[in-house]
This record gives C-alpha cells, structure tokens and sequence, in this order.
C-alpha cells in the first residue's frame, strides 16, 4: 500500500492532459502542437525515497512501541498501544455525555497517536541533519565557520518548523478524531477524524505562519 501510494502520489499529475487555453484557433491550426515530453525518471526516484521514508517512519514506530513495553510502566505503555477506534466504540457503549465522550477520545487518540508522530519527527530531523552535514561536506574546506554557523542557524530553523508542524498534527490529529467519533460511526468516525487532522494540521499551521510574517513584512 504504502508503494502503491507513492507511485500513485507521482506519477498521476503526468496523466493529465496539458490544455493551452490562451492559444487562439487560427494559431492552433497553423503551427503545430509540439509534443511534450513526459520525464519518467524523476518521479520514479521520487517515488523510492518516499516509500523509503515511510518504511523508516514504520519501522521507527516499531522500535518505540519495543521500548515503550519494556522501559515504561505497563499502564503508560497499555495507554500508548491501545487500539484507539476500538476504544471509541467501547466508549460510545457507556452512554457519556457529548463533551465528556469528545474529550475522552481526543485525550486517548493523542495518546495512541503520539509514537506515530514521534517517529516521524525522528525520521524528518534525521534526514535534516543529514543534509546538514552533506552540504557542509560537499563545501569541504573552502567553507569558513561563517557558513557553518549560518548551516547550523538553518538546521535550528528546520527542526523548528518540524517540531511545529509534528506538534500541529498531533493536536489537529486528536481534534478531529473527538468529532469524528462524535459526528460519526465511533471506530470510523475517530480514523477518519484522525487522519483528516493529521493531514490539515501542519497545512493550518504553515499557512497562519505565511500569514503572520506576511503581515510582519
């Protein structure tokens, strides 16, 4: 699944069909349309390093959810690994009220959620630090400590904005899984409502910041 989205993810933009509408008929008509060239190679390459990404992100998640058994206390690592929709149903059967059964799914979907997002904060400032040290590598020996002061300010900034938008989709994440599971079905509506808040999380959150610099500016 997780290739099969990849690939899809890529390479469905190149299927859609290159429409001119500024060309006029009579030009349309008297020079011929060139053909485009469609370039397979760069979505396939992007393609691998997302299934790679999300493989790390998995198997990152794996590895906390090991530590977390044997490290934690067995009711914080029970409270972790719960299975959070199947919770929601077992909740909607005691008869809570609205508010008291929202926030009791939001609290055990940001709790079952948080390994996820801590694995792909894991992952996400790995591959900064990365590319950190790459391009200071590849600047060798010409670089001075000016430029790696400046590299060193841009990872700050990296793992800032990576931490916010992980933080932003926890949070979003546990939202919308509480009106999710209100609004809906218990164990649909909570999925649905976590993976519609993990989504628009960091897109809320980048877009606000956009505006608040725009406005500083």
């Amino acid at each position: 699944m997780t290739s099969l989205r990849s690939f899809l993810m890529y390479y469905l933009p190149l299927l859609e069909p290159d429409m001119n509408t500024e060309e006029d008929d009579d030009d349309f008509l008297q020079e011929p349309q060139e053909e485009r060239r469609v370039d397979l190679v760069v979505p396939f390459k992007k393609s691998v390093k997302q299934i790679f990404r999300e493989t790390t992100v998995v198997t990152t998640r794996r590895v906390l959810e090991r530590l977390a058994v044997h490290y934690v206390s067995r009711r914080t690592a029970w409270k972790l690994l719960k299975d959070v929709p199947k919770s929601a149903t077992r909740k909607a059967q005691r008869g809570l009220p609205t508010l008291v059964y929202f926030v009791r799914v939001s609290r055990t979907t940001f709790r079952g959620h948080l390994l996820g997002v801590a694995a792909s904060w894991l992952v996400q400032v790995g591959i900064e630090i990365y590319r950190c040290f790459a391009r200071i590598t590849r600047s060798g020996e010409e670089s001075d400590n000016d430029d790696k002061s400046e590299q060193a300010k841009l990872l700050g900034k990296k793992v800032t904005g990576v931490t916010i938008r992980c933080g932003a989709s926890l949070i979003f994440a546990s939202i919308g899984a509480g009106i999710g599971a209100t609004m809906v079905r218990p164990s649909v509506g909570q999925w649905i409502g976590c993976a519609v808040g993990d989504l628009a999380g960091p897109i809320v959150i980048s877009f606000c910041l956009d505006k608040t610099l725009h406005l500083d500016l």
